[in-house]
């Protein structure tokens, strides 16, 4: 068995790897609910699949003896390097959000140096080109059977309403990935891949395709129908000569996608009718109405950056600062179009590191960036290009949502792209370690992918038990357990826990717990500002007499969420309520118990990620 190990080829090796990461496990699901990172299921997956691949890696380097690394591997590590730094010079931020934070960005770098590990040569890069596509005509089937029939699969994915997300459970994300679909194809067609009679690949080539057209179409994504468009107008400019050597499969290309286009046209309507938002603005420049909210979000992200130009408010501050610059916004403009709930990213990544990390963090970005983009140019203008056709997608979607922190997929598919372009300045170093060394490397390399496993696993049982806790109305908080014991999700556990324990108390006419309730919900409201808990708070402290910090409580959450309904409802009980009239007092607790019992009510179902606007 160990000999047969031993002659496994880097390359097989890698595309099987790669084959695990960009198909089972982009398509695993549970119920879930919903938002980002762990809380969507196919994150766990794709976690432990991509730290197989670093793991398997590892110990093909211990065995060939040999490390290969790109050339401009310091110029990558700039953004892991400068979070680092932001740590020790940051004063105000989350340590929890900052390790996670640092986790998932170290794990990214160390994902692009395993890839080089497996030393594929041309022919294994365009296998694993296809291998890619192959999970994107996955996708792209199950978004049509999700428009088709769906509610033919509830046990496999939540009821999507005719929207085809596929395992994305987010319309913006999976355009996105389509349009990275559509390009990976186009690219392929330019290469000496289709050149010959392969029918099978023609055909794959085809039904990715038409099937990413059709997606990109019928989502009514703004982003998804710009990039789609931007990148395949780069790709024919590059690469004309090729593409009119292949005249017969290229008039079968334009007929799939006028066919795909036709069939979608439907949503290329909300798209172009949803580009003229863009335009519409005061004249102080500030939206109002429309599905350009993005334009206020971004205006509030700017001023919260100028406040701390340098370091930033530290990472994890963001739905603190944002949120509190933003009752100051609205004063100014108070009909200014605003989302009316909760922010947790100001769906720009350059402006999130801006607030959180400041120039420092920014200036790590940037230098990756320009870094990739020198090695594309390196290869010569035409095949640059094309590289960065390929990443203008994903890159694009980045500056108007939070695509890399909702779905993993799209972040291991970037880094995937990146290295395509990294590898063409690749160097090698003999690794010499001692004997103990290279015990202690294999040994960590596989306790890593054992113990990320096992964390993981049990991060599905966490979430398991959230959903029936939920399913349940929040009768069962011993059902929490698991999830109480999670570092992924431990805080909302916390959350449901002790809502569930403030609500039987003051539904059972009793305070007992409010003390407890508002010593945990203060310092935990400052950096989540959830609606919900302003009215749950203020409650507590109606029930331990505090009129005035009940009042006040609830007028900073309706400051904050001006356009939400529980809120401003809620502002008239807990008022009432602080006159303390018998009447009042009463008609506040009837009041207040309905809304919190239609809150849990709704919480019952599995949640997903909120559709927005698309974008």
């Amino acid at each position: 068995m160990t000999n047969k190990i031993s002659q496994i080829k880097p390359q097989q090796a890698g595309l099987w790897l790669l084959g695990i990461l960009f198909i089972p496990a982009t398509l695993f699901f549970q119920p879930n609910l919903g938002g980002e990172g762990m809380s969507i299921s196919h994150n766990i997956s794709v976690w432990i699949a991509a730290v197989l691949v670093i793991s398997a890696a590892t110990l093909l380097m211990l065995r060939d003896k040999q490390f290969n690394y790109p050339t401009l591997w310091l110029a990558m590590a700039a953004l892991p390097l400068g979070m680092t730094l932001l740590g020790f010079i940051v004063e105000n931020f989350l340590p929890t959000e900052w390790l996670f934070r640092q986790l998932y960005i170290l794990g990214g770098f160390m994902f692009v140096i395993a890839l080089f590990q497996f030393r594929f040569s041309p022919r294994d890069i365009q296998r694993s080109l296809i291998i890619i596509l192959i999970a994107g005509i996955a996708h792209g089937l199950y978004g049509i059977s999700q428009i088709l029939w769906p509610g033919i699969l509830p046990l496999v994915i939540t009821p999507s309403n005719k929207i085809p997300y596929s395992i994305f459970q987010q319309i913006n994300i999976h355009a996105s990935f389509q349009a990275t679909m559509l390009m990976v194809a186009l690219f392929l067609l330019s290469r000496p891949l289709t050149l010959k009679s392969r029918p099978m690949v023609i055909l794959l080539l085809l039904t990715s395709i038409f099937l990413s057209c059709f997606i990109v179409a019928f989502s009514g994504s703004r982003t998804g129908l710009l990039s789609a468009i931007a990148g395949t107008l780069i790709l024919l400019i590059c690469n004309w000569r090729s593409f009119l050597r292949r005249k017969p499969l290229m008039l079968a290309v334009i007929i799939a996608i006028a066919a795909a286009l036709f069939m979608g046209n439907q949503g290329l309507d909300r798209s172009t009718t949803k580009l003229g938002d863009l335009s519409k603005r005061s004249s102080e420049g500030v939206a109002n109405a429309g599905s350009n909210s993005r334009i206020n979000i971004y205006t509030i992200a700017y001023e919260v950056f100028k406040q701390q130009p340098l370091s930033g408010h530290g990472i994890g501050s963001f739905q603190k600062v944002w949120h509190d610059q933003k009752v100051d916004y609205l004063k100014r403009f108070p009909d200014a179009n605003l989302p009316p709930d909760r922010l947790s990213h100001p769906h720009n990544e350059l402006m999130f590191w801006l607030v959180e990390g400041g120039l420092i963090a920014i200036a790590g970005i940037l230098i990756s960036v320009i870094a990739v983009i020198y090695a594309a140019f390196k290869c010569g203008w035409r095949r640059g290009l094309s590289y960065i056709a390929l990443l203008i997608p994903i890159g694009l979607h980045t500056q108007v949502e939070l695509p890399l922190y909702i779905s993993n997929v799209p972040w291991f598919l970037m880094l995937f792209l990146i290295f395509l372009v990294l590898r063409h300045g690749t160097k090698t170093t003999p690794l010499t370690l001692s004997r103990s060394a290279e015990i202690t490397t294999g040994i960590t390399a596989v306790v890593l992918f054992l113990s990320v496993t096992l964390v993981m696993l049990q991060t599905v049982k966490a979430n398991s038990g959230i959903i029936r806790f939920l399913q349940g109305r929040m009768t069962e908080p011993a059902l929490l357990k698991p999830a109480l014991s999670n570092p992924f999700f431990k805080d909302t556990a916390e959350l449901y826990l002790m809502r569930t324990l403030l609500l039987r108390e003051l539904n059972a006419g009793h305070g007992r717990f409010a003390p407890q309730f508002i010593q945990w919900a203060v310092p935990y409201i400052e950096y989540a500002p959830i609606p919900q808990l302003y009215i749950d708070l203020s409650r507590a402290y109606i029930a331990i007499g505090e009129k005035e910090k009940a009042v006040q409580t609830i007028e900073d959450g309706q400051a904050r969420y001006p356009k939400n309904k529980g809120l401003n409802e809620s502002v008239r009980l807990i008022k009432k309520a602080a006159g303390m009239t018998p009447q009042a007092a009463e008609s506040s607790a009837t009041a207040t118990t309905s809304i919190s019992t239609s809150v849990a009510t709704s919480a019952a179902a599995p949640a997903r990620q909120p559709e927005t606007p698309a974008q």
